[in-house]
């Protein structure tokens, strides 16, 4: 599992782009292993005697992360990494809801003199033998398991109202009587003692809100697999000043 080399090494590298490599590598040795917000772990590298392989001389910096025991079983180069950032979760999920396997070709004959290239293309899809026989056996391709609710964070009367060209007036007037997650909270804390032991954040949990009578309503059963949306670090600090200006 050895990347290049590439670089000042190995300038004609594949994965050389504009002189520098692609994929930042070599990595800088490292006693320990360091979190990155913005993409993969910074991994341990130990200083170790550098190890010929081919013609170049190569140590830890060059080594890509792997697992052995998935390296063995399946023989086989594969790269693995810690999912450890939103933005590593953003590409996982981004390959699991892309759809299907697609294939853009075209049919052309040199015999036809008039060929037209639009009518000839085709838009084609393309079902692999483990994916026809999960359809044939009519498996589920997806499942819904849990529910987020978007909860809004806003001062006073700064809620976002969305609204036609030319129906400002009606957009405002509506809002004036409409309340959002947040200000029928308020309202709920106060006819209902019940909601006092739970923050806003976690009131999804027991609290269904309606959205034709802009209400919470309490909830009968479930709320188990709820997730709540919500800046909480915005709601924490706005929470004494939109308690100030409601109570």
């Amino acid at each position: 599992m050895v990347h290049g080399p590439c670089g000042i090494i190995n300038p004609n590298a594949p994965c050389m782009k504009d002189g520098e490599g692609s994929k930042q590598f070599p990595k800088a040795l490292r006693e320990e292993t360091e979190e990155n917000v913005n993409g993969s772990p910074v991994y341990k590298r130990r200083c170790i005697e550098p190890v010929r392989v081919g013609k170049h001389y190569i140590d830890n910096r060059w080594m890509v992360p792997y697992n052995p025991w998935l390296s063995e079983k399946c023989n086989a180069h594969i790269n693995v990494k810690v999912c450890a950032s939103v933005k590593c979760v953003k590409y996982l999920y981004k390959y699991v809801y892309k759809g299907y396997d697609a294939a853009s070709f075209t049919l052309k004959n040199d015999d036809i003199v008039n060929y037209d290239e639009i009518l000839n293309f085709l838009d084609a899809r393309y079902v692999s033998a483990p994916e026809a026989m999960w359809r044939l056996s009519e498996f589920s391709m997806s499942h819904n398991s849990h529910t987020v609710i978007r909860l809004a964070v806003h001062l006073l009367e700064q809620q976002v109202t969305s609204f036609k060209e030319e129906q400002e007036n009606e957009a405002v007037e509506w809002a004036s009587i409409k309340d959002t997650t947040l200000t029928a909270w308020f309202k709920l804390n106060l006819i209902d003692e019940v909601a006092h032991e739970y923050y806003y954040a976690a009131i999804p949990q027991y609290y269904v809100y309606d959205k034709d009578s802009t209400k919470w309503q309490k909830r009968l059963r479930g709320g188990q697999q709820v997730i709540e949306e919500c800046l909480w670090l915005v709601y924490r600090i706005l929470k004494d000043l939109t308690f100030e200006c409601y109570y």
